[in-house]
Parts: structure tokens; C-alpha cells; sequence
């Protein structure tokens, strides 16, 4: 009795999962006949995904440096946009680490 149950409700995951795919992604996991295999493989896909974004956009944040020859409204307002990508990405940095970034990445005429 367990065996059939587990069967059918291996059938409805795959159901379900297959029916929110994109018509793409449905033709590369219709042939997976496991629907746990299915949703490992996404789970995988997409959070690597995500993990590679999250290092490009702090990348980005710790490469910002504050230059003699540009002027100072355009490089905070590039500060701030690199501020509200780590918030949209959920990416928590903590404000000690954030200040003292700032801090070290002004102008050498300012460090005085």
C-alpha cells in the first residue's frame, strides 16, 4: 500500500513540476522520471546561479574607489547604487564592514 502511494504522489510532483516549466526547461526534464530528481536539479540550477550573482554584485561593491578627477555627487550616487544592489539581493553585509570599506576607499585628500 505505501509502495502505491509513493508512486502516485511521485506522479502528481511530476505533474505539478513539469506544468510550471517554462516550454524550454519542460523538454529538458520530461524525460527525469523521479520527480525529486527534478526538483534537486532545479534547487542546483538556480541557487548557483544566484550565488554567482551575489559575488559579482559584492565584487563590484568591495572594486569601488573614490577618484581626485571625477566629481564627488556622481561617485556617492554610485555608492549608494551599489548600496541598494546588496539590499535588493538580500545581501546583508554588516554596517561595521560597510563604514570602515567607505572609510578606507575615500580620497587620499580626505584621510587626513
Amino acid at each position: 500500500m505505501k509502495d502505491i502511494l509513493c508512486v502516485q504522489a511521485n506522479k502528481v510532483c511530476h505533474h505539478i513540476l513539469l506544468s510550471a516549466l517554462s516550454n524550454d526547461l519542460f523538454n529538458v526534464y520530461c524525460s527525469y522520471k523521479e520527480s525529486k530528481e527534478i526538483w534537486d536539479s532545479l534547487i542546483l540550477k538556480y541557487t548557483v546561479k544566484d550565488v554567482v550573482r551575489q559575488r559579482f554584485i559584492i565584487a563590484n561593491y568591495y572594486r569601488w574607489i573614490m577618484n581626485e578627477e571625477k566629481d564627488i555627487k556622481v561617485q556617492i550616487n554610485k555608492y549608494h547604487k551599489l548600496l541598494e544592489d546588496l539590499k535588493t539581493k538580500n545581501i546583508s553585509l554588516p554596517d561595521n564592514f560597510i563604514s570602515k570599506l567607505l572609510i578606507v576607499k575615500l580620497m587620499e585628500s580626505w584621510t587626513n
